[in-house]
Order: C-alpha cells, then sequence, then structure tokens
C-alpha cells in the first residue's frame, strides 16, 4: 500500500491498519481508545468521536506534534478494547496468531514507514516486534496482547522509547514476566501442535482497578477450575476482590466460568447500587438485574456502584 506524505504518521497508520484488516471503522476505533476524561473545554475526546472532520483533523491526521496525551485513553486498556472487539463473534473473528499477523505482519513496514518520516528508531521498534511475536515465556494469546499494546502504544505517541518502555512494563505487571529472548532455532511441529491444543482451554482471566481511565493496582487473576470471585466491600475469600469504593455491597457481584456455557459469566449478587457492563468490543452498556447473569468477555469494563470501575484482562 502507498501512503500518502499526510498520511505518513503513526496514528494514522493505526486507524487505517485496523479499518483494512480489523474491520474497525474511524469512529469506532476512536471509541475505544479515546479518553473519557473532559479536555480544557470541558468535552472528552471521546465525545467527538462522532465528529468526523474533528476525527480527521486533529487524530487520524494530526501533525504528530498536535496530537495531545490527553486525547486518548491508557494504552493498555485501549489495547484490551480493541483485543476484545477483534476477537467477538462473528465472521471476521480474528485468533491470536492473526492478530499477531496484523501487528507483525500488515502493520509493520505502514508503521515503520511512518516512524522514519518520524525520525524514530525504527530498528529498535522492529527488535520490540520480534521480541513480543517471539520470545519465551509467554503463551500466544499473550503475545498477541503485548504486540497489540505496543502497536497502539507507538501509534499513539508516536515515541517508539516511550512505546517499548510502556509496554515492556505493561508485559512485567500484567503477564507475568518480561519477554525471553527468542530462541534461535523454530519451533518444531510437534511443540507447535501442542500449544494450538493448549489454546482450546479456558484460559484464566484478569479482574484490574480502572481510575480516570488509567489501569491502577494488582490484577487479581481468577481461575476457570475454581470457584469464582466475589466483588465486594467485605468479601474476605482468598481469591475475592475488596479493592472497592464505599458504595459497593458487602458481596457485590461474582465472576465465575460456566462451564456449560464455555464463557464466564458477571453476575450481580443483589447490590444496592448496582453492577453496570460495558462490552469492550461495542461499548454497549447494560445494567444487570438484581442477580442477573451476563456473559463477559476480556475488554469489558464493570463498574460497581458509581465509581469503582474493573476492566477485564485475558
Amino acid at each position: 500500500m502507498v501512503f500518502r506524505q499526510a498520511d505518513l504518521t503513526p496514528c494514522g497508520v493505526l486507524f487505517d491498519v485496523f479499518k483494512r484488516k480489523g474491520g474497525i471503522s474511524h469512529k469506532e476505533l476512536a471509541g475505544l481508545i479515546l479518553s473519557d476524561r473532559p479536555l480544557s473545554d470541558g468535552r472528552s475526546a471521546s465525545s467527538r468521536a462522532s465528529d468526523r472532520t474533528w476525527l480527521s483533523h486533529f487524530i487520524v491526521h494530526a501533525p504528530v506534534g498536535s496530537l495531545q496525551p490527553g486525547y486518548f485513553r491508557d494504552w493498555g486498556l485501549a489495547a484490551q478494547r480493541i483485543m476484545s472487539r477483534l476477537r467477538q463473534h462473528g465472521p471476521r473473528s480474528m485468533t491470536f496468531e492473526k492478530i499477531i499477523d496484523l501487528v507483525c505482519g500488515e502493520g509493520c513496514e505502514p508503521m515503520c514507514a511512518a516512524l522514519a518520516a518520524c525520525y524514530q528508531n525504527v530498528q529498535l521498534y522492529r527488535n520490540a516486534l520480534a521480541r513480543f511475536s517471539k520470545g519465551q515465556g509467554h503463551t500466544t494469546g499473550e503475545r498477541a496482547e503485548a504486540l497489540l499494546v505496543l502497536f497502539v502504544a507507538v501509534g499513539c505517541s508516536a515515541q517508539v522509547q516511550t512505546a517499548i518502555d510502556y509496554a515492556c512494563a505493561y508485559v512485567e505487571k500484567n503477564l507475568g514476566e518480561r519477554m525471553g529472548t527468542p530462541e534461535s532455532a523454530p519451533v518444531n511441529g510437534a511443540e507447535a501442535g501442542a500449544s494450538s491444543a493448549a489454546g482450546d482451554a479456558p484460559h484464566a482471566i484478569g479482574i484490574v482497578r480502572v481510575s480516570e481511565g488509567y489501569l491502577t493496582g494488582d490484577i487479581h487473576w481468577i481461575d476457570p477450575m475454581g470457584e469464582g470471585a466475589v466483588i465486594g466491600a467485605m468479601a474476605t475469600g482468598a481469591a475475592d476482590i475488596s479493592d472497592v469504593e464505599e458504595d459497593v455491597s458487602a458481596e457485590h457481584a461474582r465472576v465465575s466460568w460456566d462451564a456449560e456455557r464455555s464463557c464466564w459469566l458477571l453476575r450481580d449478587l443483589g447490590s444496592t447500587n448496582g453492577t453496570r457492563l460495558v462490552s469492550g468490543a461495542s461499548g454497549e452498556e447494560k445494567l444487570l438485574d438484581p442477580r442477573e447473569a451476563a456473559e463477559l468477555y476480556p475488554g469489558d469494563e464493570i463498574t460497581l456502584g458509581t465509581s469503582t470501575t474493573f476492566v477485564v484482562m485475558e
């Protein structure tokens, strides 16, 4: 694909690649990555996502130096939302392998060209792609997640070093350990087959607190083979989560794996101030009825009461 000079910005490439290869429109992607925090005029960047002229002028085709950091939500949270959107059920659903190919294949050369136009260290970015896609110690899903975080971070910041530092910190904090050095020899067919088969098993999911659009605190991992986790102000179980505000009920909601339906569920436990679930793929918001259960996917956001929000991670 040939880009016009005006298109050679990392942010422009980010929007173009996800539109052409991921089926995510500019408006939809803006809703996934732009911040809800008010700017100096009292409006947020996300509230302008439907304004095609503003979106094109100030985000997609904006000169690199004019993009304000406050326009974007936390890059890791944005990547989680994009992951959920790319993997949602439907004819264009993408596997983890296809997401890796998207970032390292179709998205690589346009992004490298855009970074070169910004006088960034393209080789350093290529090294990071290789490390995140081939490094040791992580599953295919974790590699896909790490690469999406890197791709979003470099697209929003246009700064290779900043994006790599953020992505490495994200991997260590949320995925358990840094990416190891890639092996010299390729993985043999038997090992590849074992990895593929393992991918069919249910994965643990993580719940992490979100404050003012940023991931905060530790990630709480929930084992699909266990009884799940209760979220609440007085939740005392070993896997339970009590990092909540005072308007959250003692036992407010439960997250658990439903083996019969092969999906994660969020259930309101009869809370006083309600449980809201926002789809990371579509942005659709649902207020759960007392005792109601809803399917839960990575990238979704859970809000308990008025000000306690968590994001779901795979």
